[in-house]
């Protein structure tokens, strides 16, 4: 059996179970980020095949670009996900994850783009 890591929005409404084997944290710097979530966004990346989703019904989605489109929580607000549509993966925000990931940012995307108010999180290598 594959070992899960389980997330959920703040309300409880969606739930997201995602394989523990997904690459480690991605932080995410680029403006959309920025402007969704206040600040940086951690994601686990994963095929959307690959994980076990209940509440799907709930999520909102709209195209934030050509390439992608966005989900979040219609009670409660959560930023769920950001689908890759044509790759078919779907981003799980980190911070929705319950408990210990085991997990460390591996990367950082759009590093150009960061406010001047934080230093690049560290890289684990």
């Amino acid at each position: 059996m594959t070992e899960m890591l389980h997330a959920s929005c703040h309300c409880g409404k969606v739930r997201i179970a995602v394989p523990a084997s997904a690459a480690g944290v991605l932080a995410c710097h680029c403006g959309d980020c920025q402007k969704m979530h206040g600040n940086f966004n951690a994601f686990l990346a994963a095929p959307r095949s690959d994980m076990q989703v209940t509440g799907e019904d709930a999520l909102v989605w709209y195209q934030s670009s050509e390439a992608s489109r966005r989900a979040f929580c219609g009670t409660c607000g959560s930023r769920v996900t950001k689908e890759i549509t044509a790759a078919g993966r779907w981003l799980i925000s980190a911070g929705l994850v319950d408990g210990p990931t085991g997990r460390r940012i591996i990367k950082n995307l759009w590093e150009q783009s960061k406010p001047d108010w934080y230093d690049l999180p560290a890289i684990e290598t």
